[in-house]
C-alpha cells in the first residue's frame, strides 16, 4: 500500500476518533481515557507490526532507538495537551489548533531533515495556516 492511501487511513481513523475521545470524556476523566486509548494503540501498534513482520528488538543503545524515545516524550507531551483540550474545549476549536502540526511538521522536515523547500509546500503550508485560524476562530 503506498504511503498516500497509508495517510488517507490515518486521516480518516483519527477524524473518527476525535468524536469517541470527546463522547468517553463526557463520562470519564480525560486522564482515564487517555491511557485505554494509549494501551490499545500500543497494542494495536505491536500487532500490527508482528502481522507485517517489521517488529524486532533493537539495541537498546541503537540511535534509532534513542530517536523513538525522544518521539515517544513528544508524544506524551502531545496527547496529554490534546486529550486536556478535548475534555474542556470545543471540538471545532480543539481540532484545528492541534491540527497546526501539520505545518510544524512539514516545516521541521524541510529544516532539520533537509526535505526539498518549494514554492507549493510554502503555499500549502500558508493556506492550511489560514484554515486552521478561520476554523478555529
Amino acid at each position: 500500500m503506498s504511503y498516500v492511501l497509508w495517510a488517507l487511513l490515518a486521516m480518516a481513523c483519527y477524524s473518527f476518533a476525535v468524536p469517541f475521545m470527546k463522547l468517553a470524556m463526557q463520562d470519564l476523566p480525560a486522564f482515564t481515557v487517555m491511557p485505554i486509548a494509549v494501551v490499545t494503540l500500543a497494542a494495536g501498534a505491536t500487532t500490527v507490526a508482528a502481522f507485517f513482520g517489521e517488529w524486532s528488538l533493537p539495541a537498546v543503545t541503537s540511535r534509532p532507538v534513542a530517536c523513538a524515545l525522544v518521539a515517544g516524550v513528544c508524544l506524551v507531551g502531545a496527547v496529554v495537551g490534546y486529550f486536556r483540550a478535548l475534555s474542556t474545549g470545543p471540538v471545532s476549536v480543539v481540532v484545528p489548533i492541534f491540527g497546526m502540526f501539520l505545518v510544524g511538521g512539514a516545516l521541521l522536515g524541510i529544516v532539520v531533515l533537509g526535505e526539498s523547500i518549494t514554492a507549493r509546500k510554502i503555499l500549502g503550508m500558508a493556506f492550511g495556516s489560514v484554515a486552521i485560524v478561520l476554523i478555529a476562530s
